[in-house]
């Protein structure tokens, strides 16, 4: 990687097609990473799963007429 090829070296290494696909696999590698290593969906996907534990605390808070209410509002 590092300091100068020599000059009598192709830039693909050898002649045979096998360099050639070494290279376009290196690029397609390249070409599929993104900036972060997560998406939207993996995060909504970690929220939800974290907030599982405290859903039984609602029924503390809110009487569960209340919650139905509520729940059927957001459905229709």
């Amino acid at each position: 990687m590092a300091g100068q090829t020599p000059p009598d070296e192709p830039l693909l290494g050898s002649a045979d097609i096998q360099s050639l696909a070494d290279l376009g696999n290196s690029f397609g590698l390249i070409r599929e990473m993104r900036l972060f290593p997560f998406s939207q969906q993996q995060i909504l996907q970690i929220a939800v799963i974290a907030s599982l534990p405290g859903l039984p605390l609602i029924f503390l808070v809110m009487p569960v007429g209340e919650l139905l209410k509520l729940l059927a509002g957001a459905l229709l």
